[in-house]
């Protein structure tokens, strides 16, 4: 059977890499970072979960540092509005 050189090789090697990339179990992917994370901010405290979403904003600022944006903030706002309420009235919904 004859080898693949050069390009044909290249491509190969960059197919069985995208082929192995989409067949992962990704499911189980996300599971185990659930449970890793889960259990570090059980076992840090609240305090970790607010230094891990410091580091995420941080993250995004480094890459778009205009991030977020005036449109972004409204958008953010009504968002949180709309889910107090939800969340008032699902409070209410359970009271006698």
């Amino acid at each position: 059977m004859p080898r693949a050189t050069g390009r044909a090789l290249q491509w190969d090697v960059i197919t069985r890499g995208i082929r192995e990339f989409v067949a992962r179990d990704w499911l189980a992917a996300r599971d185990a970072k659930d449970a890793y994370w889960g259990e570090r901010i059980a076992r840090l405290g609240p305090i970790e979960g607010l230094r891990i979403a410091d580091e995420l904003r941080r993250q995004a600022l480094l890459q778009n540092p205009a991030w977020p944006s005036p449109a972004d903030r409204q958008q953010d706002i009504l968002f949180h509005a709309r889910l107090s309420k939800l969340l008032h009235s699902a409070g209410s919904a359970r009271r006698p």
